[in-house]
């Protein structure tokens, strides 16, 4: 779990969540309110997935931040393979 803030200086948690097909769901979750993003991580294990959340900097993740969509319950693994992998 990562916490950063974005560029209007709202604080946001990444955190992962086991995903399918060789790859891991990264949700983003404002402090502030409820509006949960997500996108997919090119990872095969959670521990991959973690050591990459680990390594990515603050403005990295805030580039995934606009690039997510917002959270579907998951239902984005329907598109498994689809351009906007991490």
């Amino acid at each position: 779990m990562r916490m950063f803030k974005d560029d209007q200086g709202e604080r946001w948690q990444a955190a992962l969540m086991q995903g399918s097909y060789g790859h891991i769901l990264l949700l983003f979750s404002p402090m502030g309110h409820s509006e949960t993003r997500q996108v997919l991580m090119d990872a095969n294990y959670m521990a991959e997935a973690g050591e990459r959340l680990a390594e990515k900097t603050e403005d990295q993740l805030r580039e995934l931040l606009k690039a997510a969509q917002p959270w579907d319950g998951g239902k984005i693994f329907a598109g498994v393979g689809a351009p906007g992998a991490a």
